[in-house]
C-alpha cells in the first residue's frame, strides 16, 4: 500500500493514527495489530490488513447477442467469452481490448462491427440478363426492370424482391407464360 511514516515518541505519550494507506484493487480493512492509543515501551511494527475488491467487465454488443458481464476479483485471469453474433454482420473486436486480468476498476467494453455485403442474382430462365445487385446489408434495394424473352410473356418473379438486402445471397427466378 501507501507508504506511511514511522511514528517515533515519549514512552506514554498519545498515539494519533495516520490516515489510511491505499492500495490499487483493494481496500483498507485495519491494522494488525491495532494501533495503540498511547506509545508502548518497545518498538512496534503494524501491518496493514485489505480486502481484495471486486469489478466488473460489462459488454456493449451494440445490438448484437448479449454477453453476460465478468465480475471478478482485482487481478485474476479474465476469460474472454466467446464472440457475439450480429446480423448482417461480421464481429470485428472489442474497443478496448479486454484485459488479460481484472483492473481496478469497472469497465465497459464494446463490440466492432464490419457490415456485410450480399447478393441478388437474378435467374431470368433464358430471358434478357439482369446484372446482380451486391450491396451492404439493410440497404435499399432498387428492383431492376423486367426481363423480356420471345414468345413469353413476364409472369413475375418466384419470390419477392426484397426491399432492402437481406442478410443472404438471394437468387430470384423469372416466370413466364408461354405467349398464343
Amino acid at each position: 500500500g501507501s507508504g506511511i511514516g514511522p511514528i517515533t515518541a515519549d514512552y506514554g505519550t498519545e498515539v494519533t493514527a495516520p490516515a489510511d494507506p491505499t492500495k490499487t484493487g483493494y481496500t483498507f480493512a485495519g491494522w494488525d495489530p491495532e494501533i495503540p492509543t498511547t506509545m508502548p515501551a518497545e518498538d512496534v511494527t503494524i501491518t496493514a490488513k485489505w480486502t481484495i475488491n471486486q469489478y466488473t467487465i460489462t459488454f456493449d454488443t451494440d445490438g448484437g447477442s448479449g454477453i453476460d458481464p465478468i465480475t471478478a476479483d482485482y487481478g485474476t485471469e479474465v476469460t474472454a467469452p466467446a464472440d457475439p453474433t450480429k446480423t448482417g454482420y461480421t464481429f470485428a473486436g472489442w474497443d478496448p481490448e479486454i484485459p488479460t486480468t481484472m483492473p481496478a476498476e469497472d469497465v465497459t467494453i464494446t463490440a466492432k462491427w464490419t457490415i456485410n455485403q450480399y447478393t441478388i442474382t437474378f435467374d431470368t430462365d433464358g430471358g434478357s440478363g439482369i446484372d446482380p445487385i451486391t450491396a451492404d446489408y439493410g440497404t435499399e434495394v432498387t428492383a431492376p426492370a423486367n426481363p423480356t424473352k420471345t414468345g413469353y410473356t413476364f409472369a413475375g418473379w418466384d419470390k419477392e424482391i426484397p426491399t432492402t438486402m437481406p442478410a443472404e445471397d438471394v437468387t430470384i427466378t423469372a416466370q413466364w407464360k408461354v405467349n398464343k
